[in-house]
């Protein structure tokens, strides 16, 4: 949960300066909407919710109350998720989804998943709990603002001809105030100017208030965040030695291959030097051999730095990237991606999922045919790649897809392998990618 803080003023601003600061700024604006329209949707949600479940209880016994209960669940968490934008964008108040990621299989076992996670029911809760603590905000947010309006406003009234001078909170018996003398109506706007600014800093309390119940009730648990931390601390620890055994593989490869090379280049073309005076065709045999080496040695040379990072990904984007890593495949390759540009971190996670899953089924799948599709939905980018191959694949059994894994993790994604035996294999990962 991030929460935006109250400006302080500036430098020079002072304790006036503070205390008047809420009454210039936007948020205070926004929390007052948002504090008189809470009510009006808790109201609405209550029908909605109580007409779901009534239905739906009501119902269970012919198995249409299953379908209608279903849908109620699903409505009552895209409320909840419309809740966490709404209260992030009028509140300031941030809060991240709290959900337990969605398993593969079938549409029973994502129910059971959904039906058994707490953030279900305490999306419900928020939901019931909004009517009542929107009629709080908004029969104080009403008070607060009439009474200091119309204080405010009152030298302006106070010309207009009324039978009795001006007559404020009149009930139709009686008036709780009469103002009838000018120095009367100053000093009441005085003192609705100050009720102004008492107004702005109850509205903020409240905002502050309403943002804590819906980050508690909307936003991960205590326990969540810190398993989450911990799981990212330990996809940290990994890719750290990842790295480290990824700095050591481009080493030896420098060593072993390309670095061999251009020694063997460098004889030649110091033998070819040697022969050239005595036996021209020999040496010019010579320098051909050096050509060839040369164009061996920067051949080893790109593949290492395409894996180190793709120049084409950076260049034109995923779309280009991957078709370059499909074109190379030795299985025919389906690609369809349906994304543009994304931050770099998150291309090049996307770009190596691939081409590990690629590689995996080219190598071990036995597989005729591999599917890659790349889209995005809300701040997610989904990578599949499918392929019918033999199945069976399995991240303890190997590193490329344990590495794949912490890779995934180090950007805060998830990644979930579905390959039973006789296939198809599912490689999915999702990667935050912003709003």
């Amino acid at each position: 949960m991030v929460v935006e803080q109250v400006a302080a003023g500036g430098p020079g601003g002072g304790t006036v300066g503070r205390l008047l600061a809420p009454l210039g700024q936007l948020r205070t604006l926004t929390a007052t909407i948002y504090l008189l329209f809470a009510m009006f949707v808790g109201l609405a949600w209550h029908v909605v919710l109580a007409v779901g479940l009534t239905l739906g209880l009501g119902t269970l016994v012919i198995w249409v109350g299953v379908f209608v209960l279903a849908l109620t669940v699903l409505a009552w968490r895209g409320g909840a998720w419309l809740e966490r934008r709404w209260v992030g964008t009028m509140l300031g108040v941030h809060i991240s989804d709290p959900y337990r990621p969605r398993p593969e299989g079938s549409l029973w076992r994502r129910a059971r998943v959904v039906a058994a996670d707490p953030a279900t029911w305490k999306d419900l809760a928020y939901l019931i709990v909004l009517f009542p603590l929107g009629l709080v905000w908004f029969v104080v947010t009403t008070t607060l603002w009439s009474l200091a309006l119309g204080l405010l406003t009152a030298p302006v009234w106070f010309w207009i001809p009324a039978d009795g001078g001006m007559a404020l909170f009149n009930d139709g018996v009686r008036s709780t105030l009469v103002i009838d003398t000018l120095p009367e109506a100053l000093l009441a706007c005085v003192a609705g100017a100050v009720l102004c600014v008492v107004a702005a800093w109850a509205v903020r309390g409240m905002a502050l208030a309403h943002g804590a119940v819906a980050a508690a009730l909307l936003g991960p648990s205590q326990n969540q965040l810190q398993a989450r931390v911990e799981a990212l601390q330990a996809s940290r620890d990994r890719a750290v030695d990842s790295a480290e055994a990824e700095r050591r593989r481009i080493e030896r490869d420098l060593h072993d291959g390309a670095q061999q090379r251009l020694v063997a280049l460098a004889m030649d073309l110091g033998m070819a030097r040697a022969k050239l005076e005595t036996d021209p065709a020999a040496g010019a045999a010579l320098v051909g051999e050096a050509h060839e080496e040369a164009k061996r040695a920067l051949a080893e040379l790109r593949d290492l730095a395409r894996g180190i990072h793709p120049a084409v990904l950076a260049d034109r984007g995923l779309d280009a990237a991957i078709s370059a890593l499909a074109a190379r495949s030795p299985v025919p390759v389906d690609v369809d991606v349906a994304t543009g540009r994304l931050p770099g971190p998150v291309e090049s996670t996307a770009y190596f999922v691939v081409a590990e899953a690629l590689t995996n089924a080219a190598k071990h799948a036995r597989a005729a045919e591999i599917g890659v599709r790349i889209t995005r939905h809300r701040d997610l980018l989904i990578v599949e790649v499918i392929d019918d191959g033999v199945g069976e694949a399995d991240p303890a059994r190997g590193t490329g897809l344990r590495g794949l894994a912490d890779r995934v993790a180090a950007v805060d994604g998830r990644l979930a392998i579905t390959s039973p035996p006789g296939g198809p294999t599912v490689i999915r990962a999702e990667l935050p990618c912003g709003s």
